[in-house]
């Protein structure tokens, strides 16, 4: 696989590939962690797994578990923070409200929850500044994330056809869902992997009314080699990642910070040479054995004059024009909301501000 020649990368290869050359056939389906060396199976078969057949044929990898863990899941997570495990500040900002979301209209019909991961690439966005061009990347998970959840629920309604299920995207853990259903594996970082494409994927949870037969839930796998690599905890800019424990220390992890409104100035203790992309952190992700061959695939989308940036910098948004730049933004997985702090440490990296 070559990457950085993917022009469509909705076409990629059928589910063989991935699944070990375990055809959707067989009633007992090769957990996807296998690819990775881990061990485990689960039993299959009937209407969904012709489903999710269907979605891995478009390159959308899924699985399905019953309703019944979606309080699993929560319970998880509420016992790291009962435990001590988690920053209580970061819980409050950006944990609990995943955990007792708005519930969406319908929520009563449904039976099962879909998890699907869809192989994306890394976006790289380029600003025109003092007779300059900087090109600045954008981390995979972000870029295609609203289109990645509209096209899952697409190919689902697609696959159950002529048959039609009541479906509506899903507020959850949902790395924390992938990894309990056998769709992805944990790294130490705490990011998801899928075979092939490693952490270079987009997931989404959709609620369906569809009563599956089949429920992929399972204990959490980690990644093999992550017990006797460091290549991740050595990259790590603030020391998010550490020996002592395999979950991260996420109130430190820079993506929290660089996601915050751009009111919320960076701490001092976060140097601006630990910044790597406009948004997110890819320090991990770039020295991860898992991603080797995926590491390069970026895309060039998204232009912006000397004009643009300077309207960025000067961060003061209203009007008809903020509603057009927000727009154009949104398209390479950002908003205005960062700028122009996320912008200001880039240019200042490189001696133009």
């Amino acid at each position: 696989m070559n990457p950085n020649e993917r022009t469509d990368y909705w076409r990629i290869q059928p589910h063989g590939a991935l699944w070990g050359g375990c055809g959707s056939h067989q009633r007992k389906v090769i957990c996807r962690s296998t690819a990775y060396g881990c061990t485990g199976t689960q039993v299959g078969g009937g209407f969904s797994i012709e489903a999710l057949d269907y979605l891995e044929k478009n390159g959308c990898f899924g699985r399905v578990v019953s309703i019944a863990h979606l309080e699993d899941l929560r319970n998880e997570v509420r016992s790291l923070m009962e435990d001590g495990k988690l920053d209580g500040e970061f819980f409050k900002e950006w944990i609990a409200g995943r955990l007792d979301p708005k519930t969406p209209r319908g929520m009563a019909k449904a039976r099962s929850i879909f998890v699907t991961a869809t192989p994306v690439p890394g976006l790289r966005v380029s600003f025109e500044w003092k007779g300059e061009t900087i090109q600045l990347k954008v981390p995979p998970t972000y870029g295609e994330y609203t289109r990645v959840i509209t096209r899952s629920r697409r190919l689902l309604a697609e696959a159950f056809a002529p048959k039609k299920y009541w479906t509506a995207p899903a507020v959850m853990p949902v790395k924390l869902l992938a990894v309990r259903s056998g769709l992805a594996t944990y790294g130490r970082n705490n990011v998801t992997y899928i075979p092939k494409f490693g952490s270079f994927h987009a997931l989404a949870a959709l609620y369906s009314s569809f009563d599956s037969p089949e429920d992929h839930w399972q204990e959490k796998i980690v990644l093999p080699k992550c017990s006797a690599c460091k290549a991740c905890l050595k990259a790590c800019p603030t020391g998010a990642i550490c020996e002592d424990r395999f979950l991260i220390h996420a109130e430190r992890c820079l993506s929290r910070f660089n996601e915050r409104d751009s009111s919320c100035p960076f701490p001092d203790w976060i140097d601006d040479s630990a910044h790597n992309a406009l948004v997110g952190c890819m320090h991990c992700q770039r020295v991860c054995p898992y991603d080797k061959d995926v590491a390069d695939w970026f895309v060039d989308r998204g232009r912006f004059s000397e004009e643009d940036t300077r309207y960025l910098l000067r961060g003061k948004f209203t009007g008809s024009k903020a509603v057009m730049m927000d727009r154009r933004l949104r398209r390479v997985g950002l908003d205005l909301t960062v700028f122009p702090r996320n912008l200001e440490v880039h240019l200042r990296q490189r001696s133009l501000l």
